[in-house]
């Protein structure tokens, strides 16, 4: 048995990976991490960081890792994806996965599933949706168009000035972003926001954006990237 991705997953994966940049060595991280009643709550990442103790699959040109502890509970498991009127995301199909009677206590991972209940969900019917992957893909694209807004004081971009303190993502896309100024007293405090929240409205995909001007904690130089700091000579 193994964990593979369908073509519509690989293909998607794929566009992903190449829209990150991201290089050969990249694999797509699968876990566990716990479960509740419906099922597992499964990981589902793109990394290039690889670990000794990974076990590593070949899907559709997809190189697939696992962590040994969560392998027993997806073994057998197929990652799909999907974009119709059920929802948009990447689905497993885990023979696994069975639904928990009602108060029973969630086993571990890699742990035997819990026999079938009647009525229950049987592992044929066990499919979840995951669009993590997808938060990543949107969170590089608002990333690029966040390095087209420039400090008016400093001849850097806002994200590479480390005025971006945080970007999230939704399930349903809407995108909260806290960002910060070089001093509370900045003559852009009341304009600069506005100019970052239309820019991220305009991300492909994104459903709202909302736009925390924090204070906490305060901005300093070693929040610049080392891009920032060559621009400046700061070397």
């Amino acid at each position: 048995m193994a964990i593979t991705v369908t073509d519509a997953a690989a293909a998607e994966i794929k566009k992903i990976l190449s829209d990150q940049g991201m290089s050969d060595q990249a694999v797509l991280r699968v876990g566990i991490k716990g479960r509740n009643a419906q099922g597992f709550n499964y990981t589902l990442d793109l990394t290039e960081v690889r670990h000794d103790d990974d076990v590593i699959f070949q899907s559709h040109e997809i190189t697939i890792a696992c962590d040994p502890v969560s392998l027993p509970s997806l073994d057998g498991t197929e990652i799909n994806y999907r974009d119709d009127t059920a929802g948009r995301g990447f689905v497993f199909k885990n023979p696994n996965s069975v639904a928990l009677p009602v108060n029973a206590t969630p086993p571990t991972p890699g742990a035997n599933p819990p026999p079938q209940t009647p009525g229950g969900d049987g592992p044929a019917a066990a499919t979840e949706f995951i669009s993590s992957i997808e938060n990543k893909a949107m969170e590089a694209d608002i990333t690029e168009k966040l390095r087209g807004i420039f400090d008016p004081e400093i001849p850097v971009n806002i994200y590479d000035l480390g005025l971006i303190y945080r970007i999230e993502i939704s399930a349903e896309k809407d995108v909260v972003v806290d960002m910060t100024l070089t001093a509370p007293g900045c003559p852009v405090a009341g304009t600069m926001p506005p100019q970052v929240q239309q820019a991220v409205a305009t991300v492909d995909g994104v459903k709202s954006a909302k736009v925390n001007l924090v204070w906490e904690p305060a901005w300093n130089k070693d929040r610049m990237s080392e891009v920032a700091k060559l621009q400046l000579g700061m070397f």
